[in-house]
């Protein structure tokens, strides 16, 4: 889609949207008429749980590299036997890292709602904090806006979580030899002279 075709380039969305969601929950960011920080959390967290999806349908040598990392086997010759071996993909990243449980489990509770088989012990939610002084767009007494997610009792900020998630994918590409730098998304505008 638009050029996005290599799992290197939903790393560099996973990037951009990370660097949204900072700035969105700035307090030198004007505060906008709707949650912005809300829906950026949530596609950040759909971004880094469907890299397993762009992983895998990228090429045959890379489901072969990936199936041999995580010590599971597929059928190659069907497509029933590549979506079965993408489900394995899936199990495996998300038991190997835990951060990528919790983007999945953010990713589906917004996407559906609620699913059948949700993990009782994650939970998000929003907490609003009272500015002691003024800074920024803040002013003393104003609600800020902070996104935690809950994993069992253990209370992180969604940033960490999504900033380890990237972290975690880029080390597992570089570590199988698929970050390219012909591969690279081109910048916004191309200047003449090249």
């Amino acid at each position: 889609v638009f050029g996005m075709n290599e799992p290197q380039h939903m790393l560099t969305k996973l990037y951009v949207q990370l660097q949204d969601l900072s700035e969105s929950l700035s307090v030198w960011t004007k505060s906008e008429s709707f949650p912005r920080p809300l829906f950026i959390a949530w596609d950040t967290a759909m971004t880094a749980c469907h890299m397993t999806d762009w992983l895998w349908a990228s090429k045959q040598t890379t489901r072969d590299k990936l199936s041999k990392k995580f010590k599971f086997e597929y059928i190659e010759e069907t497509i029933s036997g590549r979506e079965k071996g993408l489900a394995k993909f899936q199990t495996a990243v998300r038991e190997a890292f835990r951060e990528l449980h919790i983007c999945r489990e953010l990713a589906n509770a917004s996407k559906h709602m609620r699913l059948k088989s949700n993990d009782p012990d994650i939970r998000a939610e929003v907490e609003w904090h009272e500015a002691k002084e003024a800074v920024g767009e803040v002013k003393v007494g104003d609600l800020i806006m902070n996104l935690y997610v809950f994993d069992k009792e253990k209370k992180t900020d969604v940033q960490l979580i999504f900033i380890e998630a990237a972290g975690y994918w880029e080390q597992l590409l570089k570590g199988e030899g698929l970050l390219a730098k012909d591969a690279a998304l081109p910048p916004k505008v191309i200047p003449a002279n090249q």
